[in-house]
């Protein structure tokens, strides 16, 4: 018995890359290509990195910050919104709700309408500055919203006081347009406030 062989594939020729030089020429220059794209979004992404930086600082550097607080001396009895930031306050709006009944945009009408119609209050002396909607506090700067000064019962004002609801919503934006709030809505003790940023 012979033996069948299966006969030999042929093999498969391999085509080689003729090298010339126009070819090394035109791949390396493909290689230096997607080599500075690559480049030139990652200096992209660093450059947006670095003006997000520079953004966030110089809104830092004008960074106002509002804030309530009561101030007490001796007889006198202040009702006090300060600008404790680097950069001014611009009043954007503000909202007042007194006992869940009356609302007021501005600060005067609000103790006008307190003084006038509690009685107690209706005979005491005070003075007011008004913070409106397009007021401007600047740095560091602060607004008696409400001063009582000799009251020979100021614990008697106090306790009046204290028994009306005042709540609060002060908008107010910095150099670049940012929005922030200022409210006692959600605070039980209303002298502690802390500024809220809004979102576009």
């Amino acid at each position: 018995m012979s033996e069948e062989t299966e006969p030999k594939k042929p093999k498969k020729s391999r085509k080689k890359i003729n090298w010339t030089t126009d070819k090394i020429m035109s791949t390396s220059a493909l290689f230096i290509s997607v080599i500075s794209l690559i480049a030139l979004l990652y200096q992209s992404y660093l450059a947006r990195e670095e003006n997000k930086l520079t953004q966030m600082q110089q809104s830092a550097s004008v960074l106002p910050h509002l804030n309530q607080w009561y101030s007490e001396y001796g007889n006198n009895f202040k009702f006090v919104i300060g600008n404790k930031g680097v950069g001014p306050a611009f009043i954007e709006d503000v909202e007042i709700e007194l006992d869940a009944k009356h609302k007021f945009n501005n600060t005067d009408d609000l103790f006008d309408y307190i003084f006038k119609n509690t009685k107690g209050l209706d005979t005491i002396p005070y003075l007011r500055n008004t913070l409106i909607k397009g007021f401007v506090l600047s740095a560091n700067e602060q607004i008696n919203v409400l001063e009582i000064n000799n009251a020979k019962n100021l614990d008697f004002v106090k306790e009046l006081l204290s028994k009306k609801t005042i709540l609060y919503k002060i908008t107010y934006k910095d150099v670049y347009g940012t929005k922030w709030l200022l409210s006692n809505e959600n605070y039980s003790n209303n002298s502690s406030t802390i500024p809220v940023l809004l979102d576009e």
